[in-house]
């Protein structure tokens, strides 16, 4: 982590864990992505090649002859690195009157914040890059209604589409998969749930793993996707003219699907803890501190259908939102 040379470090040490020990809560939507970290002063664009498999071999070999080459095709997939980071201005006197204690609760505001941001950022990779599944088998996402809910049945369509598109599964043989509480609630209700498959292992509670169904272990995020644009022309609005049904996003993927860049050894914001020095004119009556976090990363959807986004509403997945329109 980074420190800052005017802090004790003993105390600067404490605020690293607990600027961490938070942003890992938060994290969610890095289950299951391909880490690849790249060396310093490389670059800010990197790619991943994926080989396309080759066709099948359905006749034998000449006698004392030598098969036809054959060409390997691949496809690059690049991503960019870039610079993500907030920062605060601690006053002097708040920092004089408390500053362990003060400092402890920016921090931790800061380490959400990193995490929240981080975990957005694949989020939104995630449903854009995506091959999209709308629930019940209907045709635009502007059909779905509130009773269209996750479910056994969903579940099942994606993983015969990601074993139809050869997507590779984790080890342990399981694909993986992230929802939120209001998809999670309709879920645990599904006769198709089984309460037996659920894990209870300390490992499994900290990775904030609820259980697993048809073949694909599942996460719970407090940062799931949702689209707040659909029925604002269909027939779904009927609590009032104002009313959208909210489509939430249901990420089923196999392994290598999608890929985040860490810079170096940096695989974590870091925070910044920085008091007024004697050479700072930016700040010559030492009126502030200041605390902020920043990290280098990049995320990159590396194949498509590999991702299913199972589109659905939920029970009391209306919004009320005048003139509609947005997400989340």
């Amino acid at each position: 982590m980074a420190t800052s040379t005017q802090l004790i470090t003993p105390v600067q040490i404490y605020y690293d864990k607990v600027f961490l020990d938070r942003a890992k809560v938060e994290l969610r939507h890095d289950f299951g992505a391909q880490t690849k970290s790249v060396p310093l002063h490389g670059g800010v664009v990197v790619s991943f090649t994926r080989f396309s498999p080759l066709a099948l071999v359905t006749s034998a070999l000449s006698e004392a002859t030598n098969p036809a080459e054959v060409a390997m095709t691949a496809t690059n997939v690049s991503a960019t690195i870039a610079d993500y980071g907030n920062v605060t201005n601690v006053g002097t006197l708040y920092s004089m009157t408390g500053i362990e204690e003060g400092l402890q609760e920016h921090i931790e505001v800061h380490a959400q914040n990193a995490g929240e941001s981080i975990d957005r950022l694949i989020r939104q990779e995630l449903a854009s890059g995506a091959t999209s599944q709308i629930v019940s088998g209907a045709t635009l996402a502007t059909d779905i209604m509130t009773t269209d809910v996750f479910s056994g049945v969903e579940i099942r369509k994606a993983v015969r589409t990601l074993k139809k598109n050869k997507a590779q599964r984790f080890e342990g043989g399981m694909y993986r998969g992230i929802i939120g509480p209001d998809t999670a609630y309709d879920l645990f209700g599904d006769s198709e749930w089984l309460d037996a498959h659920r894990y209870t292992t300390s490992d499994a509670i900290e990775r904030g793993v609820i259980g697993k169904l048809h073949g694909v272990e599942f996460v719970e995020t407090n940062n799931q996707h949702k689209d707040v644009s659909a029925g604002l022309s269909g027939s779904p609005v009927t609590a009032t003219s104002a009313g959208v049904v909210t489509v939430f996003s249901n990420f089923i993927f196999g392994k290598n699907a999608y890929g985040v860049i860490n810079l170096g050894s940096i695989t974590a914001p870091k925070v910044y803890v920085k008091n007024p020095g004697d050479g700072d004119t930016s700040n010559p009556l030492n009126q502030f501190s200041t605390v902020g976090w920043k990290m280098p990363f990049a995320v990159k959807t590396l194949n498509s259908n590999w991702i299913i986004n199972v589109k659905t509403g939920a029970t009391g997945g209306i919004s009320y939102v005048a003139g509609g329109g947005g997400n989340d």
